[in-house]
């Protein structure tokens, strides 16, 4: 069962929780979806935090065997729709940006936000119990690029939550490179058109995400990505090539990767 608990600066967090014997999933009413919610506000913050230290210490006692979660917030994963664009935030962005790849403007704000916000999830997050899962309750919705939705549903990007609802696990992966830029999500996006399903598993975090994938398509990746691809292919995976014009990877990945699959597996390469 889910029970609501209002915890925004204006409820009396009088919170009236009879017992019951049924599983709960917790949702903090936050108003965080709010559009142009003030992430600056400090006061507010103070206030939300104050309601979450009141579950930790009245709610959670009483409920920590029956809880299976928290829900911290549900609403789209395009922060930038109703992100508060102040002049303090479009200093800090400009700032942000001077370190990031050429990519379109858009796909670098989404990214800028969705860190912003994440930030402020983890700050409130330390006023709840270490033992209960926060999930964030996401829409997917909006993207006419499938490749720069996967890139901001990076697992590094949320790693202390739980996505909801979870993103399909097929067996078929592309692999998304630790060093991006637009051209890359582009061409991912091309290779993307068409086929079925694939499970977007990102350089970084190859080795926990490839329970369960059999086939991988890989484009560009660096030298430590190729030593993770080994491991993959030693396990029993296949590694297959992105063949999208004009993405073709460095002569590294072409050179090592004959040889690893020669020795362990063969590669059939995409038509």
């Amino acid at each position: 069962m889910i029970i609501r608990l209002p915890a925004q600066p204006h409820e009396s967090l009088d919170w009236k929780i009879e017992p019951t014997s049924e599983k709960i999933t917790w949702e903090f009413d936050l108003g965080i979806e709010a559009p142009y919610f003030p992430l600056e506000d400090e006061l507010r913050f103070q206030a939300l935090a104050l309601a979450l230290t009141q579950f930790t210490k009245e709610v959670w006692p009483r409920f920590q065997e029956q809880t299976e979660g928290a829900v911290l917030y549900r609403g789209p994963i395009d922060f930038n729709a109703f992100f508060s664009w102040t002049h303090v935030q479009e200093t800090n962005y400009a700032l942000w940006r001077q370190e990031r790849p050429q990519a379109p403007e858009l796909h670098l704000r989404r990214l800028f936000c969705a860190e912003a916000f994440v930030t402020y999830f983890q700050r409130l997050a330390h006023k709840l119990p270490d033992e209960l899962p926060l999930i964030l309750d996401l829409k997917l919705e909006g993207f006419s690029s499938q490749a720069e939705l996967f890139h901001l549903l990076s697992p590094e990007r949320f790693a202390h939550f739980q996505i909801r609802p979870p993103l399909p696990q097929p067996s078929l992966g592309v692999c998304f490179p630790e060093e991006w830029d637009g051209t890359v999500l582009r061409e991912i996006d091309a290779f993307l058109e068409g086929r079925p399903a694939m499970r977007p598993v990102f350089e970084a975090t190859l080795t926990e995400q490839w329970d369960g994938l059999d086939v991988l398509y890989v484009g560009r990746i660096s030298e430590k990505g190729q030593r993770k691809l080994n491991g993959f292919i030693a396990a029993g995976g296949t590694v297959k090539k992105i063949g999208a014009e004009g993405f073709e990877p460095p002569t590294y990945w072409s050179q090592t990767s004959r040889a690893s699959q020669a020795a362990l597996c063969p590669v059939n390469k995409e038509d």
